[in-house]
């Protein structure tokens, strides 16, 4: 009875602590909505109260600059019927006395008075020349009622609230000295705009956005169609926060970011071992020999999980000697060069050729030349049997390799003289 009441609170015991870890959580998604629902509320707010001061500025200047066409119409059309009024006037006031001038005229007027009268009269029969009405400006304005409608139109769809944005980070996958980041789209299935996605673009922070909300600032580290991206180079035990968005077919701008995830990796980044005659820098990622007669470099260890991915890229070359690049199974003190190898390795050499244990393929792929790249994605198909995609110079082969066992890989590389390699 003892024990099973022992047992009984230790059972209690540990579903209490998992209560309050739901509780937990349940505060953490209350405080995203309700914070989100701020932020979201103060965005809207200032969204509009800036379209409103936009738009009352852009109608105000536009009716003061329509204003301003019709008052440099009106006086345009004046300035003619001013001059004429006052030509008019003029001619009103000269014939005025002239009658007054005539009435005076008596028995006893000078001959000379006389003919200056006379000669005025001949002058009463040409009268000042108006513009016709069609030629006198009828200013008026005209309104397509369609820009109301559109206006309207555009306001009424201005913005769009989500509830969730339509992608959202799945997965952080921790790699060596690496990050695997994966998303997946959110919208229903019945939603066209899932199928149109024209564009992803992911970001990453330094630090802890959900603690460090204010200090973190995002990069852009990929753009592009892929659901998934390895970010390499990172530090060791140092978090780093990620969120994404998309575009659409059609659309402009982008959609709302991804709820942030931070990931963090404590896999030591891909490593050379250091041995006699190679040269070592950046961390042990770059290998140079400096015999002629050429030597293998091994990995630091088994550093390669069936599910990882590495990339070596060609620093230098040497076109006198040949070299490899190779993931192998287990190591072999009685091999020289890798090409002795025959069983549990993957090798391409610098010819493009590819060899299976030992067995060389059909398909080459193109020669190394400086700042090429060389990728091996391991996909786990069972126990005993991995996909290997190779990649080199936007390339890429696809083989089943099987294996003994499920352990780590090595990686390595036959290098001598010039030769210069560095993996990630």
């Amino acid at each position: 009875m003892e024990m099973e009441i022992a047992e009984t609170i230790v059972s209690a015991t540990k579903y209490l602590k998992n209560l309050t870890g739901l509780q937990d959580e349940i505060r953490k998604a209350e405080k995203q909505i309700l914070t989100t629902f701020d932020e979201t509320s103060n965005n809207i707010k200032s969204t509009f109260s800036n379209l409103r001061k936009v738009l009352s500025d852009i109608l105000t200047k536009r009716e003061e600059d329509l204003l301003q066409k019709a008052e440099e119409a009106k006086n345009d059309g004046l300035v003619p019927l001013v001059e004429c009024s006052n030509i008019i006037k003029r001619s009103i006031e000269s014939t005025t006395n002239l009658i007054h001038q005539g009435s005076t005229i008596n028995g006893i007027a000078s001959q000379d008075f006389v003919s200056d009268f006379l000669d005025k009269g001949n002058l009463l029969g040409i009268l000042p020349e108006l513009p016709e009405a069609k030629e006198v400006p009828y200013i008026s304005f005209l309104f397509d009622p369609m820009y109301e409608s559109d206006l309207k139109n555009v306001c009424v769809n201005i913005g769009e609230v989500f509830r969730v944005a339509p992608i959202q980070i799945q997965k952080l996958t921790p790699k060596p000295g690496a990050l695997l980041i994966e998303w997946q789209q959110k919208y229903d299935t019945g939603d066209d705009r899932v199928k149109d996605i024209q564009e992803f673009r992911l970001q990453r922070a330094f630090g802890d956005v959900t603690k460090q909300k204010n200090t973190v600032n995002f990069l852009d580290c990929y753009r592009g169609l892929d659901t998934q991206f390895l970010l390499r180079d990172i530090q060791i035990c140092q978090p780093y926060s990620f969120r994404i968005c998309c575009k659409f077919d059609g659309f402009t701008v982008w959609s709302p970011w991804s709820v942030p995830q931070v990931g963090i990796t404590t896999l030591k980044w891909y490593s050379w071992e250091a041995s006699e005659d190679s040269v070592l820098t950046n961390d042990n990622k770059i290998a140079k020999v400096e015999s002629s007669l050429g030597k293998i470099v091994y990995s630091d260890g088994a550093q390669v999980s069936f599910s990882d991915s590495l990339e070596f890229t060609i620093l230098d070359v040497d076109q006198r000697f040949e070299a490899a690049i190779a993931v192998i199974q287990s190591r072999n003190k009685n091999c020289s060069i890798l090409k002795e190898y025959n069983d549990g390795i993957f090798l391409i050499d610098s010819n493009g050729k590819i060899f299976i244990d030992g067995v060389e393929k059909s398909t080459v792929l193109p020669k190394f030349a400086k700042g090429l790249k060389v990728g091996f994605s391991l996909e786990k198909i069972s126990d005993d049997k991995i996909l290997v995609n190779l990649d080199s110079n936007e390339k890429r082969v696809t083989y089943h390799w099987c294996l003994n066992d499920g352990s780590k890989l090595y990686f390595a590389a036959h290098l001598a003289s010039q030769w210069k390699i560095m993996v990630e």
